[in-house]
């Protein structure tokens, strides 16, 4: 199958195979039509010559079939899909063996597609997103000593960078208009890429790993073994920095800007997260919420049934377990369950995280999609947490948000 997937590379292969078919039948046409008019020719020769003639129509026929089927077979076999190979990029290029189905700028990794939630490879800033240029319009002393300053800003760029505190203290409304300061194309990140991102993550062993970020490595869902959740013990009590070494999957979390190795101390807490093409995301969990584009209204959330919200478990098992699939009008979520099975047991013990729903019954009040969990949320925090809590307008120090393109 890979020669025809090969053949139908292009559409002008289709073209070109019609053509070449197109000149066999006029090249076998006139050769029939000599050999029946021309008298002189030998028996031999109108036997030679018919062969030919059959040896072209025999061509002409598998040029026929070689085409449209090359063809088909780009449009509906996966193997022939050119973004199967996504790219294994660390921050810009690609790397690898693989070829990439797209090249990201520098500090965004490729993002392999789900067809589950309608995605094609993409490419996400590798960091939360940082402020460049912008003027420092208010600052709030969150812990009253000055060791983090939430600033709100005046315009800048959004951009993707291991240095710096993330760009918080911003509404959802404000995080799509940012979002797209980081480049041609670039867009707050949607559901749909959250959850293709989320679920790649969950299957990564590298992801699977003790409490505090040592020993990874393991079969998702190993008895014992967490979905690392990044920095969320508020110790330090303020979003951190990052480091620009990818091995230093700890750094911070015992002391600011200082890397701890993972397990070198029982606080440390594992920021990263591996995707299955290689390519590794920083806070994605952790450290600080991140705003999607996704939005709701609280009479279409998700309720225990008695028309109360609150913490809802993604482990199906528990008395509060969200059901494998839920379609609250306009909110549609996939429970971890739906894409493996085994995760049906799976939940806040597993570093999964919590949906929060601020439920009220016909409210047409509008909420926006946080992502991820903070730092001071504890086991709240997980690739699925989910806050639908806060209105679309509103600016919160914990919040930030990452773009896509």
């Amino acid at each position: 199958m890979q020669e025809l997937c090969n053949l139908a590379d292009t559409g002008s292969n289709t073209i070109l195979y019609t053509a070449l078919a197109g000149s066999l039948l006029l090249i076998a046409t006139i050769l029939i039509i000599y050999l029946k008019t021309n008298t002189n020719t030998s028996t031999n020769y109108r036997y030679r010559g018919g062969s030919l003639s059959l040896l072209l129509l025999a061509g002409l026929a598998l040029a026929f079939i070689l085409a449209p089927t090359a063809a088909f077979a780009q449009t509906t076999n996966p193997d022939c899909d050119p973004t199967s190979q996504s790219g294994n990029n660390q921050g810009g290029g690609n790397s690898g063996g693989n070829q990439a189905s797209i090249t990201c700028p520098t500090n965004w990794i490729v993002v392999p597609g789900n067809p589950a939630y309608s995605t094609t490879d993409f490419c996400v800033m590798k960091y939360t997103a940082k402020n460049s240029g912008g003027t420092v319009a208010s600052s709030n002393d969150i812990n009253g000593d000055g060791s983090f300053l939430s600033n709100t800003y005046s315009g800048g760029t959004a951009v993707s960078t291991p240095t710096d505190q993330p760009w918080t203290n911003i509404s959802q409304t404000d995080a799509i208009t940012a979002s797209q300061t980081a480049g041609t194309g670039a867009h707050l990140l949607t559901e749909n890429e959250w959850m293709t991102i989320a679920h790649n993550i969950l299957l990564q062993p590298a992801n699977w790993c003790d409490a505090d970020g040592s020993n990874c490595g393991n079969a998702p869902g190993t008895a014992g073994k967490v979905l690392a959740s990044g920095h969320n013990d508020s110790s330090p009590n303020f979003p951190l920095e990052s480091s620009t070494n990818d091995a230093q999957a700890c750094y911070g979390t015992v002391t600011a800007n200082v890397n701890t190795a993972c397990g070198a101390d029982p606080s440390t807490q594992k920021r990263t997260l591996t995707l299955s093409n290689g390519s590794v995301l920083w806070d994605l969990v952790g450290n600080v919420l991140h705003w999607t584009s996704g939005t709701a209204t609280k009479g279409d959330i998700p309720n225990d049934g008695a028309g109360s919200g609150g913490g809802f478990e993604y482990n199906l098992n528990t008395g509060l377990g969200l059901p494998v699939v839920g379609s609250y009008n306009t909110l549609s979520y996939i429970n971890p369950a739906v894409q493996n099975p085994a995760a049906a047991s799976w939940g806040v013990a597993q570093g999964l995280g919590i949906l929060n729903s601020d439920f009220s019954t016909g409210s047409p009040g509008v909420v926006g999609f946080l992502r991820g969990g903070y730092w001071v949320v504890g086991p709240a925090s997980g690739a699925f947490t989910l806050s639908l809590e806060n209105a679309p307008s509103g600016s919160f120090s914990p919040v930030g948000f990452r773009a896509a393109l």
